[in-house]
């Protein structure tokens, strides 16, 4: 055979290679774009630890005729142009099935034109912004409630709630932050409110002092707040120091636990949940989580517990795919557990029928 013959050779087998079916491969592999440092590592190294604990019970005690399933994870530093770099590894060079559990808003977003051109699935971002809900350019699932869904309720708990009519806004400067704020207006506006004011601080900081000199102009009874846990625990802390008496609240991605963790005195704080709380639910698989994790070091809470469930219900929906494994058949296969799978639903105690996911609240 002569070099050129060599060449169409080594080009048919990657090109083969790199359409083979699922099941053609050795595992199911899920590549994942994560902080695993700078100021929010605790978020996405939960979320991590989270699907590990339940992949590797699952790779344990999977059927003998089923593929494990890998995941492998790249630390972007919740910084959307590491993302980026992440992705494009992942996908063209490690060849992963699907990207897996990618934190956050601006991350994702930046991600967009990489899942428009491979065509790999973006699966159980965690978040909940709007243009992930229904894309029509490329293929998402999430396991979480929409950042629309979660701003409702706390604009209900403000207004409705607690009566208050001066609500004010601190906003992340980003994708993250612009998709919540939205949320929020829109929730106000259907009270026939507007923000008394709106402040901003840049992402991966907690340089909130202008945005504290602002907000203390005008009299604030409520703060709807967008960020990640040390920028807002600081805002927080330091209204309260400064004698600015008012109550708080925030999304799901700011982590309940990280933040409270962090606050000083009894500030008054509600953080929207996606999850419910794996301490006191009471469904079957919150038994076998707590079980699991008992035998661990991680900490018992949403994050690890979103990560423990967005595995579950992708090797549930790999078992229910015939063999040989499609991408098309997993993303069907995810929906119709979410939809089917009575030990999913019963951790977020649907109804029959019911699709959206609920919203859930803890209090500091």
């Amino acid at each position: 055979m002569n070099i050129s013959g060599i060449k169409l050779l080594l080009l048919a087998v990657l090109i083969l290679s790199s359409s083979l079916p699922l099941s053609a491969k050795q595992a199911v592999k899920m590549g994942m774009s994560t902080a695993l440092s700078g100021p929010a590592q605790e978020i996405g190294q939960q979320l991590k630890a989270g699907a590990e604990l339940h992949l590797d019970h699952y790779n344990q005690h999977k059927p003998a005729d089923a593929l494990p399933v890998t995941l492998e994870a790249l630390d972007d530093g919740y910084e959307p142009h590491k993302t980026v770099i992440n992705a494009r590894k992942l996908i063209y060079e490690h060849k992963v099935d699907a990207l897996f559990g990618v934190m956050g808003t601006p991350t994702s977003y930046a991600i967009k034109p990489i899942l428009e051109h491979s065509h790999i699935p973006l699966l159980m971002p965690y978040t909940g912004a709007e243009f992930l809900q229904n894309p029509i350019t490329f293929d998402v699932f999430n396991l979480r409630a929409s950042y629309n869904k979660e701003t409702q309720d706390i604009i209900h708990y403000f207004v409705d709630e607690l009566k208050f009519k001066r609500i004010a806004l601190l906003i992340q400067a980003d994708e993250f932050g612009l998709t919540v704020e939205k949320g929020l207006t829109k929730a106000l506006s259907e009270h026939g409110m507007r923000p008394v004011v709106i402040t901003r601080f840049r992402r991966n900081s907690d340089d909130i002092d202008k945005a504290l000199k602002r907000a203390k102009r005008h009299k604030i009874e409520a703060f709807a707040m967008v960020g990640t846990y040390q920028p807002l625990a600081k805002f927080i802390n330091q209204a309260k120091f400064s004698g600015l008496e008012a109550h708080y609240a925030t999304v799901s991605f700011a982590s309940s636990n990280e933040l409270f963790a962090r606050l000083k005195g009894q500030p008054k704080v509600l953080v929207t949940e996606v999850v419910p709380d794996p301490v006191i639910c009471k469904a079957q698989l919150c038994d076998h989580f707590r079980q699991t994790i008992n035998q661990t070091n991680l900490p018992l809470n949403e994050q690890v517990f979103e990560g423990f469930l967005n595995a579950y219900l992708l090797t549930s929906a790999i078992q229910a795919c015939q063999l040989p494994l499609q991408s098309t058949c997993l993303l069907n296969a995810l929906q119709d557990q979410l939809e089917n799978n009575q030990l999913i639903r019963d951790v977020f105690m649907l109804q029959p029928g019911q699709k959206k996911l609920p919203v859930y609240r803890s209090f500091f």
